[in-house]
């Protein structure tokens, strides 16, 4: 909770409004503001050191988000993110990852397919030592090198904050083992499209690994 509320450095060029949101909705994703809090304007320009303007811009993008909303003669409450809202996000995430998985399929190199494969041996391994932090890590990795092979910037943009909103549901480690089986699968079945080259499959896995996925949540995840 420190870090949202410090002085903003002079030496982060961004501008100023991008920074407050990016710290207020880091914030309500990893839950270190609930559901119910009020964000109150001044207290955040004064501890961040900065103007109201950007921290009433920033309220009103996380309102446009669906992550805040401005209720009369109370202010600014967080509303966070409801399974519903995790349910949208899975179908918009669709259409977006077997994009993504067309793209990178027709621009992959064999030896980043090795490096996809390693990716895949770490994450067997840390599953098999219940090391959680380090699955989620590699699997992140994994994700990323996928992502960035696309080479298309706003598709980048969109799936990294689509992944960011998702990382809440890594609070659920119990229940989400259940569906990590077969995760691994669909992504070995990735590799394989990988390597015939075949984007037409790549981007059907991806549509199947994420429809797979919203499946299991709507049936399983009870924490929202």
């Amino acid at each position: 909770m420190g870090s949202l509320f410090e002085k903003i450095e002079v030496t982060d060029l961004r501008p100023i409004r991008e920074i407050v949101f990016e710290r207020l909705r880091k914030a309500i994703i990893d839950g270190n503001l609930e559901p119910g809090d009020r964000l109150v304007e001044t207290f955040i320009a004064e501890n961040m050191g900065v103007s109201r303007t950007p921290v009433r811009e920033a309220f009103r993008q996380l309102e446009i988000e669906g992550l805040a909303e401005n209720i009369p003669r109370k202010g600014t409450i967080v509303k966070g993110i409801s399974k519903e809202d995790i349910i949208e996000i899975y179908q918009i995430r669709e259409v977006l990852e077997g994009l993504a998985f067309r793209l990178t399929c027709s621009r992959i190199s064999e030896e980043q397919i090795v490096e996809l494969k390693e990716k895949i041996c770490k994450m067997d391994q840390y599953i098999g030592d219940e090391n959680i932090a380090q699955y989620w890590s590699v699997h992140g990795e994994f994700h990323n090198i996928i992502l960035y092979l696309t080479g298309n910037k706003r598709l980048i943009d969109q799936m990294k904050q689509i992944y960011q909103y998702l990382s809440k549901l890594r609070k659920a480690t119990l229940v989400m083992d259940k569906r990590r089986e077969q995760a691994m699968k669909e992504h070995k079945e990735l590799i394989e499209a990988f390597e015939k080259k075949d984007e037409k499959l790549a981007e059907k896995i991806g549509r199947k690994h994420t429809i797979n996925a919203k499946k299991f949540i709507e049936k399983e995840v009870h924490l929202f």
